[in-house]
């Protein structure tokens, strides 16, 4: 299992990725506000991390923290879900909370769409897991 875990230049800006070789999965987690920097790094590592699972692998993505990005900044996000099908994503979770925004639940469903794959949701890590099974 290989992880990369960086802080954001907001004090409250932070994502973790890793990538769960025995179950073929892909955990992402998103918290704060992060730049479109930022925001291009983690998704460059988001998709060098997916390349080290099989085909048919598996994402939760945790944006239950994360906060809306500035447009610039949700670019990388869309290139990256379009890499991610095209590598072989075959099922999505996205763990949200009640107080996630919904402007960033809609665009991350929205953007999937448009990459060509539907997103289900989940209140925790341990829902989506369940979803995957």
């Amino acid at each position: 299992m290989s992880t990369v875990s960086k802080s954001g230049e907001n004090a409250d800006a932070s994502y973790e990725i890793r990538a769960d070789r025995t179950a073929s999965t892909l955990y992402l987690e998103f918290s704060g506000t992060l730049t479109a920097e930022e925001m291009r790094t983690a998704a460059d590592e988001t998709v060098e991390a997916a390349a080290s699972l099989d085909d048919g692998f598996r994402i939760i993505n945790d944006i239950s923290e994360f906060t809306p990005p500035s447009p610039e900044a949700a670019k990388p996000i869309k290139e990256a879900q379009v890499e991610l099908k095209e590598m072989g994503v075959s099922d999505v979770v996205r763990v949200v909370a009640d107080d996630t925004s919904t402007v960033t639940e809609n665009a991350f469903q929205r953007r999937s769409r448009q990459a060509g794959y539907d997103g289900k949701t989940a209140t925790s890590v341990a829902e989506a897991e369940r979803k995957l099974a």
